[in-house]
């Protein structure tokens, strides 16, 4: 830290043993998958990512947690694994960097539907986003299990688009890999 204090960073580790490994949720879609968001749509901005690196601004509150919400999205995901082929919990960067590195490590492009800011880059608690080619039966398992979840966009060809906003696959990738060199100095 060059002699400079940080802020506090809570740090949380945990291991653990998967019985069976097809019982373990790919990391890669495919083209044409469908995208459904798991919790509510992105609305805090406080302390997130985007305030951070774009504006240089520290401020407002983390979003709140909810145990329950939590629990209850993350069990509904395990118990429909099944039907999914690819899962990302949204944290830093929210559905807009979520969505961006699973169409990466997927091979894809990636399309949402929105370009509001908020659900682009909330970074509100207890959400996943998930590939599927049965979205219906997704949806319909989350109703049924009292989850919220809709379709939010798909993996595609080619580049990435949000709302209106579009660009390539190619140019995002350059800077994502090499952003945190840049911001320290490397």
């Amino acid at each position: 830290t060059d002699g400079r204090g940080i802020l506090p960073t809570p740090t949380i580790g945990a291991v653990g043993l998967i019985d069976r490994a097809e019982d373990v949720i790919g990391g890669k879609g495919s083209e044409g998958q469908s995208l459904v968001l798991i919790g509510g749509p992105g609305t805090h901005l406080g302390q997130s990512a985007l305030l951070a690196i774009a504006f240089g601004r520290a401020e407002g509150a983390p979003p709140p947690v909810d145990l329950s919400a939590e629990r209850r999205n993350g069990d509904f995901v395990l118990a429909n694994r099944a039907l999914i082929a690819a899962a990302t919990d949204l944290s830093d960067g929210g559905l807009a960097l979520a969505a961006f590195e699973m169409a990466k490590a997927s091979g894809t492009g990636v399309v949402l539907a929105t370009g509001d800011t908020a659900e682009l880059f909330g970074e509100d608690q207890g959400r996943y986003l998930l590939a599927t080619d049965d979205a219906d039966a997704l949806l319909d398992a989350a109703r049924a299990a009292g989850v919220e979840a809709r379709v939010v966009g798909r993996l595609s060809e080619g580049g990435v688009r949000f709302g209106e906003s579009e660009a390539a696959m190619e140019d995002l990738t350059a800077l994502h890999e090499t952003a945190f060199a840049q911001r320290l100095g490397l």
